[in-house]
C-alpha cells in the first residue's frame, strides 16, 4: 500500500473517531440535559403526595387540597371535593419538568418573566407539594414559546426556562370539582316550580314517547310565547356545574322546583337569594317508576336489593347533601320561571 493511501486511510480513520466522540459527547449531553429536572425526586413521590397549597397572584386566592379518605378536597372550600382532573395532570407535569436553560438571577428582572413571589405581591402562582416527609415549592411564570413556561424555586437567585407548560386553573373556585347533577330532559316526566307567594307552573311529556313538553294550566285569554317553552326547563338538570358552593345556610326559600323522572326519582332544587347571589340547595329521593315491578315476596332468604334509582339516589345525596350552589345564570333562570317568562305579551 502506497504512502498516499496509507495517510488517506489514517485521515479516514481519524475522522471516523472524531465523528463518534462528538455522537458520544452529544448524547452525553442531551442525556444530561434530560436528567436536570426542576424537583429532583419529586417523579417518584408524587403518588405520595398528601398536600397541595396553590398561592395565586390575586388578592386573597389561596388554595389548600388535602387527599382524604374519600380522595382531594379542596381543605379551603369547605372540604368540598377538588378537581382531580385539573389536579393530576399539574402534579405529573410538575414531576416530570426539566430546565432547558437558566434564565435572570436578577430579582429587578422577574416580573418580566413573572416569576416574582406571590406572597410577595408577585403575578408567579406558588405550588407546594408535600407529605409527612417531604417538600417541593415552585413557582410557576409567564408561559413561553406556546410549549414551555418560566418557573423559579423560591428562596433562590435562578429563574429557568423548563419544558413542560403546566396548565391550571386561575381563581380558587375553579380547583373545585364541577360537576353537580347530569340528569338529561329525556328522562323527565314532571317539573313543578312553585313560588314563595303561590305561583306555579307545571310542565309535563304527555306520554313516554312525547318529543315536547306541554305547559299545564295555562291562563284564560293567554298564550305562549311559542310551543316548545317548557323543553328549556326541563333541561336545566342536563349537565348542571357549580359557579361557587358553600355549605348549607338556613334561609327563607324562594323558588322550589320539583323534577319527576320516568325511572324513579325525585329531585327538589330549592332556591334562595341573598346578597344578590342565588344559591340552590338539591334533595334527592327514590320513588317507584311507573313500569317497576312489583317485589318478589317469595324470596324470603334473599336481602332486598336497592333499586337502580334508589342506589342513583344514595349516590347524588352523599355528593350533595348539606351544600348549596351558585350555578350559571342561564341555568338558574330555568328553574325560576313564571307565567309572564312563558306567555306572549297581554294585548290589554
Amino acid at each position: 500500500m502506497s504512502q498516499k493511501s496509507i495517510r488517506l486511510l489514517a485521515a479516514i480513520v481519524a475522522g471516523l473517531v472524531l465523528l463518534m466522540l462528538a455522537l458520544q459527547n452529544g448524547n452525553q449531553d442531551s442525556s444530561s440535559s434530560r436528567q436536570t429536572q426542576l424537583l429532583p425526586g419529586l417523579a417518584t413521590r408524587a403518588n405520595d403526595a398528601t398536600d397541595i397549597r396553590v398561592r395565586l397572584p390575586a388578592a386573597d386566592a389561596t388554595v389548600a387540597i388535602r387527599r382524604g379518605a374519600d380522595g382531594w378536597e379542596v381543605t379551603s372550600s369547605n372540604n368540598y371535593a377538588a378537581d382531580v382532573a385539573k389536579l393530576q395532570p399539574l402534579i405529573m407535569a410538575l414531576s416530570r419538568a426539566n430546565i432547558l436553560e437558566e434564565k435572570t438571577s436578577n430579582p429587578d428582572q422577574y416580573a418580566k418573566l413573572g416569576v416574582d413571589d406571590p406572597d410577595d405581591g408577585g403575578q408567579g402562582s406558588k405550588f407546594e407539594i408535600s407529605a409527612a416527609d417531604f417538600s417541593y415549592s415552585v413557582i410557576l411564570g409567564n408561559t413561553a414559546q406556546g410549549d414551555y413556561r418560566y418557573a423559579r424555586i423560591p428562596g433562590e437567585p435562578t429563574s429557568y426556562l423548563i419544558d413542560r407548560n403546566p396548565d391550571f386553573p386561575q381563581s380558587a373556585r375553579d380547583w373545585l370539582m364541577p360537576a353537580i347533577i347530569d340528569i338529561s330532559a329525556e328522562r323527565i316526566r314532571t317539573v313543578t316550580i312553585t313560588h314563595s307567594a303561590g305561583e306555579q307552573i307545571v310542565i309535563e311529556r304527555n306520554s313516554p314517547e312525547a318529543a315536547d313538553f306541554t305547559v299545564r294550566d295555562i291562563p284564560d285569554g293567554r298564550e305562549l310565547s311559542y310551543d316548545r317553552v317548557g323543553d328549556g326547563i326541563a333541561a336545566a338538570l342536563s349537565n348542571l356545574t357549580l359557579q361557587d358552593v358553600r355549605p348549607h345556610v338556613t334561609a327563607p326559600v324562594a323558588t322550589t322546583a320539583v323534577f319527576l323522572t320516568s325511572d324513579g326519582l325525585t329531585i327538589t332544587a330549592k332556591v334562595i337569594t341573598d346578597d344578590a347571589t342565588s344559591w340552590v340547595a338539591f334533595g334527592i329521593e327514590a320513588t317507584p317508576a311507573e313500569d317497576e315491578p312489583a317485589a318478589d315476596d317469595s324470596a324470603v332468604d334473599e336481602p332486598p336489593q336497592p333499586s337502580a334509582a334508589q342506589r342513583e339516589a344514595d349516590e347524588l345525596t352523599s355528593r350533595l347533601s348539606g351544600w348549596q350552589y351558585e350555578i350559571p345564570a342561564y341555568k338558574l333562570n330555568m328553574l325560576v320561571k313564571r307565567w309572564e317568562d312563558l306567555l306572549k305579551a297581554s294585548e290589554s
